[in-house]
């Protein structure tokens, strides 16, 4: 990562001596207008390190990595626009130092806008993987609970009971909602009292009953 990372500020350094090269050895009259271009140039360049940066900040996975993508693409984006409009500018010296200022002003505006939109969605695909995550192990825990008394169980009843509920479990639906909080802890709860009770079957029931009404009611909610 550290190697690819050194290898793109290397592309970059050299795209920008190479943009200097051009634009100062081209026999063109520097204007305001050039000048206000080429500042505007330069801090594209110099944001491009910044957008990085923050796209890869402790990027330590694969899919933290995938995610701070479109930030780069937008930077680029932003970066290649930026210097089309330098050339334009470079081109015609005589512009009006106020159309370069709004153009680049308007292009430096909506590629700002665009980044926050996409770090906005970037955020959101996180704290929704995480909820999903913290579902899914709620689901997984529970099912491995039933499966270790599975394991545990002598009766030939309850065992086929209890591995039964553990098949309706592992294909229930994993998002919930808050409104289910004391439905998903009664369950929890539930599980805890088969462990230890005498009268197995009558819990499984109970179980079952719940098991279904979460399910159903984590589909209405959605």
């Amino acid at each position: 990562m550290k190697k690819n990372k050194g290898m793109a500020y290397a592309v970059l350094a050299i795209a920008f001596v190479l943009l200097n090269v051009i634009a100062f050895a081209v026999p063109t009259a520097k204007t305001a207008t050039f000048w206000i271009a080429y500042v505007f140039t330069a801090v594209a360049f110099a944001s491009q390190i910044a957008i990085w940066q923050f796209a890869f900040n402790d990027a330590d996975t694969l899919k933290s990595k995938f995610l701070g993508i479109p930030l780069i693409s937008v930077g680029i984006t932003y970066l290649i626009v930026q210097i089309i409009a330098f050339a334009v500018f470079m081109t015609l010296p005589l512009t009006a130092s106020w159309i370069a200022i709004v153009v680049c002003a308007l292009i430096l505006g909506i590629s700002a806008i665009c980044l926050i939109g996409t770090e906005t969605g970037r955020e959101e695909i996180n704290r929704v993987e995480e909820k999903v995550e913290k579902k899914v192990f709620y689901i997984k825990s529970l099912q491995v609970d039933i499966e270790m008394l599975v394991s545990t169980e002598t009766d030939a009843d309850i065992k086929a009971e209890l591995t039964k509920l553990a098949e309706k479990i592992r294909f229930s639906d994993p998002m919930s909602n808050e409104a289910l909080a004391d439905l998903e802890a009664e369950i929890a709860d539930k599980i805890k009292e088969l462990k230890t009770a005498e009268n197995k079957s009558a819990i499984i029931t109970v179980l079952d009953s719940l098991i279904t009404e979460q399910n159903k009611k984590a589909k209405l909610l959605k």
